[in-house]
């Protein structure tokens, strides 16, 4: 890039925080350049030209200022590219639309053009807002996409899978399913429904694991063998904020 060039591609709102009286630090996680912060002066004022395209999960173009040297680089423009309005009124779409943000926020680098994580991240809020059914199937399935793209993609054998009885194992270390007699590193012991729709997760096209129908009990088991393959890879990167919001959502649910 030039000393100072400007750059005018589309974005996810990551991120979004107060600075001053007037004014907001925003995350994006853009096209072309990949995760990059940006300084939105008068972003807060009554009228602002940004509106309410720097809330977190808003799908914009933007234009801004970069400039190598700087760590915040000077927001011009942002306008919708696509507003995911209904994604907002309901509280399960919300959380789960800011886990998947908070998510990518976390797992990906400055300036580190990431265009499929990009595209799985439009592709599941675009879904997310115009669901009506199943909405929580989208947090493990996008989890496991952005382990794909980032190497840990977990090593599914349909034989494996199959030889599952009651209880197996999965292994954190490269996500595989085994059974119960197998000896893989770093196992943790789940029931067959809950490795078995781990396995769908991993594997199937996003309309197929819409489909899915899981248990309030099978999905927590799912969920937290997720958390804890990506955490064994990742580490303290992994967010913990909303993880407890979902929970909430699903435990008054029948098992």
């Amino acid at each position: 890039m030039a000393e100072r060039d400007i750059i005018r591609t589309e974005a996810v709102v990551l991120r979004s925080l107060d600075y001053g009286e007037t004014s907001q630090i925003v995350t994006l996680l853009t096209q072309e350049n990949g995760k990059i912060g940006v300084m939105a002066k008068g972003a807060r004022r009554t009228k602002s030209q940004f509106g309410a395209t720097l809330q977190p999960m808003a799908y914009t173009q933007v234009v801004f200022y970069y400039k190598p040297t700087r760590d915040l680089q000077i927001l011009s423009e942002s306008s919708h590219v696509e507003s995911f309005h209904r994604l907002r009124r309901n509280l399960e779409t919300i959380t789960i639309g800011l886990r998947i943000v908070e998510l990518v926020d976390a797992l990906l680098e400055e300036e580190d053009p990431q265009p499929e994580i990009f595209a799985i991240t439009i592709r599941a809020l675009r879904r997310l807002n115009r669901t009506e059914q199943r909405a929580a199937n989208l947090w493990p399935y996008v989890q496991l996409r952005l382990a794909e793209c980032l190497g840990i993609a977990p090593s599914i054998e349909r034989a494996n899978v199959e030889a599952v009885e009651d209880e197996g194992l999965l292994s954190r270390a490269n996500g595989g399913v085994y059974p119960a007699d197998a000896v893989p590193e770093a196992p943790l012991r789940a029931s067959r429904a809950a490795l078995r729709a781990y396995a769908i997760f991993a594997r199937a096209d996003l309309d197929t694991v819409m489909r899915m129908e899981l248990t309030a009990g099978v999905r927590r088991e799912v969920e937290a063998l997720i958390r804890d393959f990506l955490r064994y890879h990742v580490e303290e990167a992994y967010p913990e904020r909303s993880q407890e919001v979902i929970a909430q959502l699903e435990r008054p649910r029948s098992s």
